[in-house]
C-alpha cells in the first residue's frame, strides 16, 4: 500500500487539481504527502543592465527570490484546511531539468506514488506540467497517477466522500503488461467505498476491420476468432488470479473484454471515455457508462503485430480527459518477466 505520495506543483490552480485525490488516498492509506515546487534558474533578467551588482550576484538574489516565494506557496498548501490531518513536508528545488528533479526527490524521499496535472502555467517562470508528465512517463521508476482536465471522472476519485470505482486496465497478454495489475488495484481499493472497486480488463486486437464488399479467406477468419477466443481465456485467467491472490476482496467485481480495432490507443480512450459503444468481440461490457480511470503499464508484447505499450500509453496520455495510472517497467523488470514461464504471472502481494 502507498505509504509516501509526491505531489509537484508550479503555482497554477490546474496543478492543485491533484490535491483532492492526494489528500484522498493519504487519508485512506494512512500515507504522508509531499509537496515539490521546481523553480527555474532566473535567467529572464539578464538583458537589463546591471549597474549595482554584478551578473552573478543579481542571478543569485533573483533565484533566492524565487525559492522564497515557492517555499510560501507550499506552506500555504500544506497548511490548508483540504490537508488537515495528513502528515505533509514540502521541497523546493532549482533545476532547469523539472523531470528529472522530480524523480530524484521522489527516489530520495523513497516515495511510491507521483500525482500531478497534466496541465500549468507555460513559460520561464512556470513550468509545463504537460509536458513533464510526459516526461516522467518515460523515465519515472515510481508509479505516476496523471490527473487532466475537471470532468466526470475526476469528480469521482477525488470526491470528499467514497464512491464506487471503476477501473479499466489495459493489457496485451505478456507478463511485463501485468506489472500494472497490483498496483492498479491497489489504487482502486484506497480511491473506492471499501471493497466497491471494478476492475475491467481490456485487450486490444489491432486487426483490420472487415469489408463487406470483400472476402476474407476462412483459413484466416478461423485463426481470427481463435486469437480473439484465446485473448478471451487469458482475461478469464487473469481475472481468476486476481479473485483468488492475496490482494482478493470479498465484493471485488471483475469484467473482461477484448477489443478489436486497429487503432489501439483511440479505442482504449474511447472505450473508457463511454462503455456503452465498447467494441467488445468477447466478454462482457461493464455495468457502467463510463470509466473513472485507466490503468496501464509502459512496456509490454504480444500478438502478431508485438505493439508497445510504452508509445500507446503515450498517445492515450494525450488524448483522453480521464485520470490515467501509469506504472513503468524498468529493462531489468522486463527481462525478468519475460524470462518466467509461460503463463506465470508477476506476483500480486
Amino acid at each position: 500500500m502507498f505509504q509516501k505520495i509526491l505531489v509537484p506543483l508550479d503555482g497554477s490552480l490546474y496543478a492543485k487539481r491533484a490535491l483532492p485525490v492526494a489528500a484522498r488516498i493519504a487519508r485512506s492509506t494512512g500515507a504522508s504527502l509531499l509537496l515539490v515546487r521546481i523553480t527555474y534558474p532566473s535567467i529572464e533578467f539578464t538583458r537589463y543592465p546591471r549597474v549595482l551588482a554584478g551578473p552573478e550576484e543579481l542571478d543569485t538574489e533573483i533565484t533566492e527570490a524565487g525559492v522564497e516565494l515557492a517555499e510560501s506557496y507550499l506552506r500555504q498548501v500544506a497548511t490548508s484546511e483540504l490537508l488537515a490531518g495528513i502528515e505533509v513536508t514540502i521541497q523546493t528545488a532549482v533545476s532547469t531539468t523539472t523531470a528529472q528533479t522530480i524523480l530524484e526527490l521522489a527516489d530520495t524521499a523513497k516515495a511510491d506514488l507521483i500525482i500531478l496535472s497534466s496541465h500549468g502555467y507555460t513559460g520561464l517562470k512556470r513550468w509545463a506540467l504537460g509536458g513533464v508528465a510526459h516526461k516522467l512517463t518515460r523515465i519515472s521508476s515510481v508509479p505516476l497517477l496523471v490527473i487532466h482536465d475537471e470532468n466526470e471522472s475526476q469528480h469521482a476519485i477525488a470526491s470528499l466522500h467514497p464512491q464506487p470505482l471503476h477501473l479499466m486496465v489495459a493489457l496485451d497478454g505478456s507478463a511485463i503488461s501485468e506489472s500494472i495489475l497490483a498496483p492498479a488495484l491497489q489504487l482502486g481499493i484506497a480511491l473506492a467505498v471499501p471493497e466497491s472497486a471494478t476492475l475491467h480488463l481490456v485487450q486490444v486486437l489491432p486487426f483490420p476491420e472487415k469489408h463487406g464488399r470483400f472476402t476474407t479467406h476462412r483459413a484466416i477468419e478461423e485463426a481470427r476468432e481463435r486469437i480473439i477466443n484465446e485473448t478471451y481465456l487469458y482475461l478469464e485467467e487473469v481475472k481468476k488470479r486476481l479473485l483468488s491472490g492475496n490482494l482478493a476482496y470479498p465484493n471485488l467485481q471483475i469484467t473482461t473484454s477484448v477489443l478489436v480495432h486497429e487503432d489501439i490507443a483511440h479505442t482504449l480512450v474511447e472505450a473508457a471515455k463511454n462503455t456503452q459503444v465498447l467494441p467488445a468481440s468477447v466478454g462482457s461490457i461493464p455495468n457502467t457508462d463510463h470509466i473513472d480511470m485507466l490503468a496501464m503499464a509502459t512496456h509490454g508484447r504480444s500478438g502478431l503485430d508485438h505493439w508497445a505499450l510504452g508509445s500507446i500509453t503515450e498517445r492515450v496520455l494525450d488524448t483522453t480527459k480521464q485520470p490515467i495510472f501509469i506504472v513503468h517497467t524498468s529493462v531489468d523488470q522486463s527481462q525478468a518477466a519475460e524470462s518466467q514461464a509461460p503463463g506465470e504471472a508477476l506476483p500480486v502481494e
